[in-house]
């Protein structure tokens, strides 16, 4: 399949700074400053590092993000009102590996030292849109969590699935299309199909890296 001209244009350079942001319905749900690794017609791949500034849609921009308790319901996501929280990166850094096409990417994540892999996770979200800061895409709720030996694996945010079908986010045709974008991506993964095989558990940040900052136009869409 051809790449889409606005979408080859203004590639990325491994090291630059961009932001990969969920926009739902033309407004910015979360803002994850990201460091570029690849980028390419068929590939992108972005670091995430521990410690991030990130933004995240929440019920409550006052609660205590961190803690948890700035979760976003479906019903705020599907009224688009949800407050903007900030936060940090928490988890171990984190590698993110997307077909820019597909609905789903793959998000390593490591252990606390980046010793041994914590897990596989697949992310089902929208393909990519490139952006004047970076990418855009919508998350989808549904996941699905592999474990280190890629032997077994478990569905998760399955009850906010079907929150959001309640709300309706999705209708029964969309819901498919996310259920069937988790088990291309499960089977992908399972079968250890290059580019998404175990190879990237050796993978390493540049030590010269920077953390990305979160950048003044976030919230522009265009």
């Amino acid at each position: 399949m051809d790449q889409p001209e606005e979408f080859s244009q203004n590639r990325y350079k491994p090291g630059d700074h961009i932001t990969i942001r969920n926009v739902f319905r033309g407004r910015v749900q979360t803002v994850f400053p990201s460091i570029v690794v690849a980028d390419t017609p068929e590939l992108v791949v972005t670091w995430l590092p521990l410690d991030t500034p990130i933004l995240n849609g929440v019920d409550d921009a006052s609660a205590n993000v961190d803690s948890g308790k700035g979760h976003i319901s479906a019903a705020k996501i599907a009224s688009k009102t949800w407050e903007m929280g900030a936060r940090r990166w928490h988890t171990e850094g984190t590698l993110r590996i997307k077909h820019p096409r597909a609905m789903w990417s793959l998000w390593v994540l490591w252990e606390p030292g980046m010793g041994n892999i914590k897990c596989w996770y697949i992310n089902i979200d929208a393909p990519y849109i490139r952006s004047h800061i970076g990418f855009d895409t919508c998350d989808m709720f549904l996941d699905v969590v592999i474990k280190p030996d890629r032997e077994s694996w478990w569905l998760k945010d399955e009850d906010e699935f079907e929150d959001a079908i309640a709300a309706g986010i999705f209708d029964q045709e969309s819901a498919a299309e996310v259920r069937k974008a988790a088990k291309t991506g499960l089977k992908t993964i399972l079968g250890n199909r290059p580019p998404f095989d175990t190879v990237w558990a050796d993978w390493r940040p540049d030590p010269n890296w920077v953390i990305p900052q979160i950048p003044t136009d976030w919230d522009r869409v265009d």
